[in-house]
């Protein structure tokens, strides 16, 4: 029986390398409170932090904690500032006319940039350059550690991931059902993204072609993410009176959170007709895509003819 050759590891290794250029490309933009910068770095930490305790099995755990707890601080510190700046971009978009729609605006942007403040300082400490510095430091070490071994654990790991988050992908929209409660269907959206994370890993590893699934999830995960964005900023808008003292503006306010309320209910009804679909992912997932995980030698990774 033929071997697998173990020059497999190295294409596990620019797996690693491609999330960290993609965080390494925008994480100083980040910095400097960038909107592109902090968004783009964002979600490279959450590809790196699906990546790291998946490709990390069969190398040395101890040595991955910190760099996954350096990834989760990341993520945690670029959030707060990503969701007021999704916030403020909607608010520009939005089709203001009138002059107490203009007087809305105005007051609604001064308040985001006020919120703002905060966060940024929070972000600047979490990206100063000791911290950096130490977190490319993790990564290089363990983008190394990958090259050098030709442990597959990482495919235990990987199918054991994609089978948990397949299972709370299906379990939430099966909760959730046709009702339309915030928080419930954020965590679909959350589940549904980590789910797409998962499998970009068994896709680019080579295991499974995953071209639609992945477009799927996407598009449910847009969705998803436009509906709670909505609800931040209806949330928002119910606060800014208190931010804006001396200003009427509950007339135009009330407007505006009608128009908020008619787009959700809009987007709402695009997750119901693709909510079959997704579970249909998930059930994939658990019955076709997890078994090949666990059994499949990945194309991109090695032959079993020996050539």
């Amino acid at each position: 029986m033929a071997s697998m050759r173990p020059s497999a590891a190295p294409s596990l290794a620019s797996l690693i390398a491609r999330r960290h250029q993609a965080l390494r490309d925008h994480v100083r933009s980040a910095r400097r409170g960038d909107v592109e910068g902090v968004h783009q770095a964002r979600v490279a930490s959450r590809r790196l932090r699906e990546a790291v305790p998946v490709l990390g099995r069969g190398l040395d755990d101890v040595r991955l904690k910190p760099l996954r707890r350096r990834l989760r601080d990341l993520t945690r510190a670029l959030g707060p500032v990503r969701e007021l700046d999704v916030a403020g971009e909607m608010v520009e978009g939005y089709a203001w006319q009138g002059r107490d729609a203009v007087r809305l605006r105005r007051a609604w942007l001064r308040d985001l940039a006020h919120r703002r403040r905060e966060p940024v300082v929070e972000l600047r400490t979490a990206l100063a350059r000791t911290h950096l510095a130490a977190l490319e430091s993790a990564l290089d070490a363990f983008e190394a550690a990958r090259a050098a071994s030709a442990d597959l654990a990482w495919r235990t790991a990987l199918a054991r991931r994609l089978a948990d988050r397949a299972q709370d992908l299906r379990d939430r929209i099966v909760r959730t059902g046709d009702r339309y409660h915030p928080e419930p269907l954020h965590e679909v959206r959350i589940a549904a993204k980590k789910l797409r994370y998962a499998l970009e890993i068994t896709a680019e590893s080579g295991l499974v072609g995953l071209v639609r699934p992945l477009a799927s999830l996407k598009a449910a995960q847009e969705a998803l993410g436009r509906l709670h964005d909505l609800d931040v900023l209806t949330t928002l808008l119910r606060e800014l009176p208190e931010a804006a003292p001396g200003e009427d503006l509950q007339h135009e306010a009330a407007r505006v959170a009608g128009a908020l309320e008619a787009e959700s209910a809009a987007l709402h009804a695009r997750y119901l007709r693709a909510a079959a679909g997704l579970v249909r992912i998930a059930d994939d997932t658990l019955d076709r895509i997890v078994p090949r995980v666990r059994g499949q030698v990945p194309r991109a990774l090695g032959r079993t003819d020996g050539r």
